[in-house]
């Protein structure tokens, strides 16, 4: 039976979902670069974080189930330095693991808690951060099921996994494109013209480059109409690796312009997702070719 609106096949929809588990090496090379990235993070801001614990109290929540949840967050309050090196001790682990269920959960519970610990300085990378790890809980894949039946509901879970994780991407472009698209200073190219007043964001080093209209009315244009195809472009096969290479130079752009790195490394790992296992086999075939 097809759907009268959208002429799909709800058996094949039911297929995709469970008969393979979808892209695993891309969907585990993705979790990767999520540990590595947080890893990375705790290192520059370890010691920024220290002194604003130092200086606040941390939530100190009454009831069992809330000292279960932020216990880690306690820990902080205690001594800030064996938790992270608690946190960082379980980053090299999830990253040398297999995708095991236990350590993306482990994942996932320390960075809502990094984003407790460190909200007074936490941005819009630290949300979209425990979000991804949130669903990445769903593409462990060990331990295996070997029960028909259940090995179905695994395939099924770790592809709805994957599918909400890319999603959750998609919706940040389209919620940024739209907020943009209906903005008058967007549309006319003021907005950046407001950038070289924001002494917290704006880069010290780069010339007065958002002085000129015209440039501004582009580039304002560019950034709306980039977001918005980018949750449709993203679906299509040939436009796929197209405009995953123009995201990355959008993002390096906000890295070196706003002096936001962390959100613009995490958008760019973000990326991984919608990558397929046979992409990275075709970069393996074009680094090291096979010899005649």
């Amino acid at each position: 039976m097809r759907s009268a609106l959208l002429n799909v096949d709800p058996v094949m929809i039911g297929n995709y979902f469970t008969d393979e588990f979808r892209q695993p090496r891309a969907t585990h090379i993705f979790f990767k670069g999520l540990v590595l990235y947080t890893l990375v993070k705790i290192v520059l801001a370890w010691q920024i974080s220290a002194a604003m614990v130092a200086n606040h109290n941390l939530p100190a929540p009454g009831s069992w189930a809330g000292k279960i949840l932020l216990l880690p967050t306690m820990l902080a309050g205690i001594n800030v330095h064996a938790f992270y090196f608690a946190a960082m001790t379980l980053l090299v682990l999830a990253f040398l693991l297999k995708p095991y269920y236990v350590t993306r959960l482990l994942f996932f519970y320390l960075t809502f808690n990094l984003y407790v610990i460190n909200l007074p300085i936490a941005n819009g990378s630290d949300i979209v951060l425990f979000m991804l790890s949130f669903w990445s809980i769903l593409m462990g894949r060990f331990p295996s099921i070997t029960i028909q039946r259940k090995t179905d509901y695994q395939k099924m879970i770790f592809n709805l996994g994957l599918v909400l994780c890319q999603l959750q991407i998609v919706n940040v472009y389209l919620v940024s494109g739209l907020d943009k698209l209906f903005s008058e200073t967007w549309r006319s190219g003021e907005s950046l013209a407001y950038i070289t007043h924001l002494d917290f964001y704006y880069n010290p080093v780069l010339p007065e480059m958002f002085e000129n209209d015209s440039i501004n009315f582009i580039l304002s244009w560019c950034t709306i109409l980039f977001e918005l195809l980018f949750v449709a472009l993203v679906w299509t096969k040939r436009a796929r690796l197209p405009i995953l290479a123009i995201g990355v130079l959008f993002n390096l752009f906000i890295w070196i312009v706003l002096s936001i790195p962390d959100f613009a490394l995490l958008m760019i790992i973000s990326f991984l997702i919608f990558l397929k296992d046979e992409d990275y086999d075709k970069l393996k075939k074009r680094i090291r070719p096979e010899l005649p």
